[in-house]
């Protein structure tokens, strides 16, 4: 009797509950489904306005302030390669750091930034000085033998030359003298032979020596000639040929001691470059590279034109922010960018951006590429260092009047986007449209209207709801401009 006692209140039940849902449904002819989760009601939900603003669209990426004008340090070592007499020094371009200043140190026009190892060029130095000596001392040899050679020449034209063409005339005129002399003889000898005083023979005689003296006359008058036309002329060019040779010896040993000079100060210069000295005052900072294991320190082997350090000016800040490739197309010049300094905390620098690379940046780490945007800072804050960590908010589009909501207010089901909107204790899903977004709203283009309230916090939405059906009477105006609608039927007291 028992059991059919118990089996009878629960066949009692079990009709009860078959009656109510039987009532629901006449009483909701137009809902086609409804899901019930047991907890909390629409009272209780946080809510936001639907409201109209102007829309900030930003993006937000990493950075690190650098100056937009700053004076490299580099090595200033060449390679230079010292050769003489077999005996060679190469120097190869490089040398080691013996002492260098702190980074980040503050320094004034002519401090000692960096010591390098100057062995090798002072040892140039000591070699280039004596072989500047010994062609010093070929350049006055070369000197004096030209002016040995130009003054023969002077030598010979005013001097030798007229003193040889004189005994040359002093010859001709001896001879014509003992010539008219033995003419003389030869007409008194006649007289002495017509008369008897000389023999026949004696006439002959001086025949012959005035035909003697005619030859040397001639000869003499000869000798001139040649000596004015051929002597004198040939040995006054090779005169002159000599002071040629000797100019171009002269020549060649002062190009050549102007060399070695030059070579001598080069090398001296070397010595000099061997000591890094800030050009102004201003924050050192090293060229540090770890990607190709560059670290300035004591020990390290610097080359030519290496950069070591550079020294920013400090009013002139900018912000050299990272751009991934794939947002840079959004990026513009002219854009407005707030900055945010890790080490001057609640600080927002004004600026724009300025300039963006043109050629993307790749780490050998990562197939990802970026490119730099720089940014100029409208003021440059105290304190504000090369090297520090910044936080780059560059304003890519500006929207006025949009309608928003908070990001908080919506939920996404099945891949599209949904918000709940709150009447008093009623609540509805409405699909909404966006538009642009920022960290603070959401930008919505379609389903909402100006001063609607929606849940910010739609996973706490735990009343029962329903989807209405789109002929439910006059609400299927409303539901015809949005693709689904959910309505909550908040539960009676007695059900």
């Amino acid at each position: 009797m028992r059991r059919r006692r118990n089996a009878w209140r629960f066949g009692l039940v079990g009709v009860g509950v078959l009656m109510a849902l039987a009532a629901a449904f006449a009483v909701l002819p137009s809902l086609s489904w409804f899901s019930f989760a047991g907890r909390g009601t629409a009272a209780h939900l946080a809510r936001a306005p639907v409201r109209r603003t102007d829309l900030s669209v930003t993006m937000t990426t990493g950075g690190r302030v650098d100056s937009s004008d700053k004076t490299y340090i580099e090595c200033e070592l060449e390679n230079v390669y010292y050769s003489i007499r077999g005996y060679g020094i190469s120097t190869g371009g490089s040398s080691q750091i013996l002492s260098v200043v702190p980074d980040g140190s503050i320094v004034k026009k002519g401090d000692v930034l960096c010591s390098l190892d100057s062995a090798d060029y002072v040892e140039l130095v000591r070699n280039q000085e004596m072989n500047v000596e010994r062609v010093r001392a070929d350049l006055d040899q070369a000197r004096l033998i030209l002016e040995v050679a130009q003054m023969a020449v002077t030598e010979y034209t005013d001097g030798l030359r007229g003193q040889a063409r004189k005994s040359l005339n002093g010859q001709i005129t001896l001879n014509q003298s003992d010539y008219e002399r033995a003419v003389d003889r030869l007409t008194w000898t006649k007289r002495m032979v017509e008369n008897g005083y000389l023999p026949k023979a004696q006439l002959s005689t001086e025949k012959f020596a005035i035909d003697q003296l005619v030859l040397s006359l001639k000869k003499g008058h000869t000798a001139l000639d040649l000596f004015d036309k051929y002597s004198a002329p040939k040995y006054v060019f090779m005169l002159k040929s000599d002071v040629l040779g000797a100019q171009a010896n002269y020549n060649y040993q002062t190009r050549r001691f102007n060399y070695v000079d030059q070579q001598l100060t080069l090398y001296k210069k070397q010595v000099e470059r061997c000591t890094l000295r800030a050009p102004h005052d201003g924050f050192v900072i090293y060229c540090n590279d770890p990607a190709r294991s560059i670290n300035i320190e004591p020990g390290m082997i610097v080359r030519q034109k290496q950069r070591l350090f550079y020294l920013p000016n400090l009013a002139q800040m900018e912000v050299q922010a990272v751009l991934h490739e794939s947002v840079v197309k959004n990026i513009q010049p002219g854009m407005r960018a707030r900055v945010k300094i890790e080490a001057l905390p609640n600080r927002v620098i004004e600026g724009h951006i300025d300039t963006i690379t043109q050629i993307p940046d790749q780490r050998w780490y990562s197939d990802v590429r970026y490119f730099y945007g720089t940014v100029k800072l409208d003021n440059v804050p105290k304190g504000l260092r090369p090297g520090m960590t910044a936080e780059v908010e560059i304003v890519t589009a500006n929207k006025p009047d949009v309608l928003v909501i908070p990001p908080e207010a919506l939920t996404v089901e099945d891949g599209h986007d949904f918000c709940y909107v709150a009447h008093n204790d009623e609540l509805e899903r409405r699909e909404v449209k966006l538009g642009q977004a920022n960290r603070d709203y959401l930008e919505v283009t379609e389903g909402l209207d100006e001063g609607e309230a929606v849940v910010l916090e739609p996973e706490e939405v735990t009343t029962p709801v329903t989807i209405a059906d789109a002929g439910a009477g006059a609400d299927a105006d409303d539901a015809s401009t949005r693709p689904e609608s959910v309505q909550s039927a908040p539960a009676k007291p007695g059900e």
